[in-house]
């Protein structure tokens, strides 16, 4: 029987990073292949191939670095039955939405992983998460996930929660696709391998501005994201969605960035639960002045989403359309 073909794909993060002999910081390796590559026991299980994409802290990461990772799946997602990308943790979220929607229709999983301890540490995670990862990529899976500290979580709806703890990513809006260990689960409602025609869309639009609502918010800082340009607006509200509405209402700057053709989306600070602008007079108003509801997606979805979408359409209709459709298992479409 033939084993599986795997393909790893190096991206940097703190599973190949060593210490600085002067400082003591963590810092790239000069050679992370060599690190990787130091996994003997998963050759008896699947055939793994290693490629170096880049070697950067993630906090470095790019869109145009997601763009490259897309571009090399793409490149060789016939040669092999799954891809696993090990990056740093800070920006996976980002980088995981970003993909599902750049690669959608797989056939075949693409299994991100990483590490909060590098590889050649004491203690370090890396290396039953990178084993976990490869194993899971042979698995009957076929969508963009996290596989770390034995759970598979849908990439599009992932968020990291602690720096600290080894169990650092989790799933607030959806269950999780799987567990790892004696014996492995994988639960039902996983996307799973079959014959599907991929769809590949590489490209986002990096500009838009993210603002976070906070009580005395300047409602004139928008007049800033105006003046750069922007082509779509995130806003973090409070609870469900609501935004100020009295003294320091932005309902005037939404106005106008309707107006000007640019999208608004409002997502929310909350950990767990969904983005409704029609609970609330706060939330209602947005809406009415032409803000679209994130939903149940995080904030690091809607981000990708958002230049995604700007890459395809410039039309605020097409926008709000793109936004509110589950494209990407990203949101629970009501």
């Amino acid at each position: 029987m033939n084993k599986p073909k795997i393909c790893l794909l190096f991206a940097g993060g703190t599973i190949g990073m060593v210490r600085n002999a002067q400082s003591g910081v963590l810092q790239p390796a000069a050679n992370a292949a060599e690190i990787i590559r130091n996994f003997p026991e998963l050759q008896k299980y699947i055939q793994l191939d290693f490629k170096m994409v880049v070697n950067i802290d993630s906090s470095n990461m790019t869109p145009t670095h997601w763009t490259t990772l897309a571009n090399t799946i793409h490149k060789f997602y016939d040669h092999y039955d799954g891809f696993v990308v090990a990056q740093g943790t800070d920006t996976m979220a980002y980088t995981c939405s970003a993909l599902s929607f750049a690669l959608q229709n797989l056939s075949k999983p693409v299994v991100f992983t990483g590490s909060l301890i590098p590889l050649n540490d004491i203690g370090s995670d890396g290396r039953n998460n990178l084993i976990y990862a490869c194993l899971t990529a042979a698995l009957d899976i076929a969508e963009v996930c996290i596989a770390f500290a034995n759970k598979i979580i849908r990439g599009s709806r992932a968020k990291k929660y602690h720096e600290s703890f080894v169990d650092v990513f989790h799933s607030p809006n959806f269950p999780y696709l799987g567990e790892l260990g004696r014996p492995t689960a994988l639960y039902e409602w996983r996307k799973k391998r079959r014959k599907r025609a991929l769809k590949f869309s590489p490209n986002f639009d990096t500009q838009i501005s993210l603002l976070k609502l906070f009580p005395g918010f300047d409602p004139e800082i928008m007049e800033t994201v105006f003046d750069r340009k922007a082509h779509g607006i995130i806003i973090e509200g409070f609870g469900p969605g609501n935004v100020p509405t009295q003294e320091t209402s932005i309902i005037n700057k939404i106005e106008k960035a309707t107006s000007l053709g640019i999208p608004v989306i409002i997502a929310n600070q909350m950990e767990k639960g969904s983005t409704n602008l029609h609970a609330y007079e706060a939330g209602f108003k947005a809406a009415k002045a032409g803000a679209i509801s994130s939903k149940d997606m995080t904030t690091e979805a809607a981000v990708a989403k958002l230049m995604w979408a700007l890459k395809k359409t410039k039309n605020l209709q097409e926008i709000k359309k793109i936004i509110e459709k589950n494209i990407a298992g990203e949101l629970t479409e009501q």
